[in-house]
């Protein structure tokens, strides 16, 4: 059932879409530094709130399961190597002290039926709840509904907005999805540069995303000028 919701903090998408309006930009062109600074730093505060958790005192770290969840492991790793039994401890910190990562491991949980039974509305609610946290791959999980229209009315802009802002917070996968949205012809030529600077300055770890890195690298090398690609190369865009 596809759901309206407005509730996302004033960085992202109600205040960009009504700053293009008043000041005759792109909605683009409208996520600054400044806000994707200041979600950055909601969530390195949440996450500097709970660095020194151990073992002893919860079963997953905040930093353990934000790698998880970057890795793509964390359902897996949930339900399969742990057998569901850290279930409450994820939905307690989702629930009571809204950790950015437990509350997308929670949402997609119950989205997804893993350990606990089905429940997309109220997954779509702690998934919301970690955007308003500037959680970086749930902005990619956003971007990726608002484009095919899954549990969310189909907005293209929208998914454009939510994976540009999840690559300028340097999330790996954020970075991979913007390169491929704007390799399917969403954004604008103008956007090549930066997003091409982010991505090929980004290391990855694993093989698959080593190779796809250098995939969209080259494909997106195709269509830029020589001088701004070797720009490119040359400057990491940064926060």
């Amino acid at each position: 059932m596809a759901r309206h919701w407005m509730g996302m903090g004033a960085w992202i998408a109600a205040s960009l879409l009504a700053g293009a309006a008043q000041a005759g930009q792109g909605e683009m062109d409208l996520i600054t530094d400044a806000r994707a600074l200041s979600a950055r730093d909601a969530l390195q505060y949440s996450l500097q709130q709970y660095e020194g958790e151990t073992t002893v005192v919860s079963m997953y770290t905040a930093e353990q399961m934000n790698n998880y969840i970057e890795n793509g492991e964390h359902l897996s790793i949930i339900r399969d190597k742990d057998q569901c039994q850290f279930t409450p401890d994820i939905e307690d910190r989702a629930r009571i002290v809204a950790v950015p990562a437990f509350l997308y491991a929670w949402a997609d949980m119950l989205i997804t039926g893993t350990c606990v039974k089905k429940d997309v509305p109220l997954g779509l609610e702690y998934l919301h709840k970690a955007v308003d946290q500037g959680y970086a791959p749930s902005l990619v999980r956003m971007a990726e509904y608002y484009e095919k229209g899954f549990y969310v009315s189909r907005d293209l802009r929208r998914s454009e907005i939510f994976m540009r802002t999840a690559a300028a917070l340097g999330s790996i996968n954020g970075r991979i999805g913007w390169v491929d949205m704007l390799l399917r012809g969403y954004g604008s030529p103008a956007l090549y540069e930066e997003a091409y600077s982010w991505l090929y300055h980004a290391r990855f770890t694993d093989d698959y995303r080593n190779k796809k890195r250098e995939y969209l690298i080259h494909e997106l090398s195709q269509r830029m000028p020589p001088n701004v690609l070797v720009r490119a190369e040359a400057y990491e865009y940064d926060m």
